[in-house]
């Protein structure tokens, strides 16, 4: 699996869960992920930014999750 993957699978349970790997969070964290690790916690999602920038400015490595149950939009047609 590589580091892309690996995000994704942990910003998934994280999402899920508000847990990995022991390390829990709350709802409205937002959490960075670089490298297939966390890397930052934060309360709003410019400084969880500002804290994966600060390991790696390439904008293409590593993602911010809000860790939030999922939501499912409805949209109804007129009939």
């Amino acid at each position: 699996m590589n580091h892309e993957d690996r995000n994704l699978r942990i910003a998934e349970t994280v999402s899920r869960d508000f847990a990995w790997e022991g390390q829990s969070f709350e709802q409205g964290d937002f959490v960075a992920i670089l490298d297939g690790r966390i890397v930052a916690v934060a309360k709003s999602a410019d400084e969880a930014i500002t804290a994966l920038r600060a390991r790696d400015p390439d904008p293409m490595h590593g993602l911010v999750v809000e860790v939030a149950p999922e939501t499912i939009d409805v949209i109804r047609g007129s009939h």
